[in-house]
C-alpha cells in the first residue's frame, strides 16, 4: 500500500488540477480505505481495499457524470480527509472529536472548491499529494515538515505553470 500511496501521492502533486476526475477518485480511494480501517475492525486488508476501491471508482465516476455536483463533493471529501489527517500529521491528533473535524473540513473544502474552483484544486490536490507522500514514507517529524512544504509548494508551481487562459473566440466581420 505504501508505494501506492507514493504514486497516487505523485499524481495528485502533477495532475490533481488538470484531471479532476484522478483528484476525485484517489481522494475518495484513500478516504474510504482510512474509513474503512476505522470501521470494520479486524477485516482482512483485501476487505478494505476492496471498499476503498469501490469509493474511488464511485468519486471518480460522480466526477465524469454529475460534474457541478461532484465539485461540492469533492471539496467536502477532501476537506473531510485533510483536515483530521493535518492534525495528525503536525502533532494534534483529533482523538475522539475525529467526526467534528471530519465535517467541519468537509464543509470548508466544499466552499473553497465551489468558489475558487481552479485555484482551490491546485492547493488541495498539492495538499493531498504532499500528505500521501508524506505519511507514507515513515520519516521523522521535523524532515515530514520540510518535505510536506517543499512537496506543497512543488505541487502549487507545477499545476498552476500548466494553467494557461484560453484566448478569447474571435469574432468573425
Amino acid at each position: 500500500m505504501t508505494i501506492l500511496r507514493i504514486l497516487l501521492g505523485a499524481a495528485m502533486l502533477f495532475a490533481g488540477r488538470n484531471l479532476f476526475w484522478l483528484f476525485l477518485g484517489v481522494v475518495g480511494f484513500i478516504l474510504g480505505f482510512d474509513l474503512a480501517e476505522r470501521l470494520v475492525h479486524g477485516q482482512p486488508q483485501g476487505v478494505i481495499f476492496i471498499i476503498a476501491m469501490i469509493a474511488g471508482v464511485a468519486c471518480a465516476l460522480l466526477a465524469v457524470m454529475l460534474q457541478k455536483f461532484a465539485i461540492l463533493a469533492g471539496g467536502f471529501i477532501a476537506g473531510a480527509y485533510l483536515l483530521p489527517a493535518l492534525l495528525t500529521e503536525f502533532g494534534s491528533p483529533p482523538g475522539h472529536y475525529y467526526w467534528i473535524f471530519f465535517v467541519v473540513g468537509g464543509v470548508g473544502g466544499a466552499f473553497l472548491l465551489t468558489v475558487f474552483f481552479n485555484s482551490a484544486l491546485i492547493v488541495l490536490s498539492s495538499v493531498v499529494g504532499s500528505d500521501l507522500v508524506v505519511r507514507s514514507l515513515h520519516i521523522g517529524h521535523q524532515l515530514g515538515k520540510v518535505l510536506f512544504v517543499f512537496l506543497l509548494l512543488v505541487g502549487i508551481v507545477i499545476q498552476a505553470g500548466t494553467t494557461h487562459p484560453r484566448p478569447s473566440p474571435r469574432r468573425r466581420t
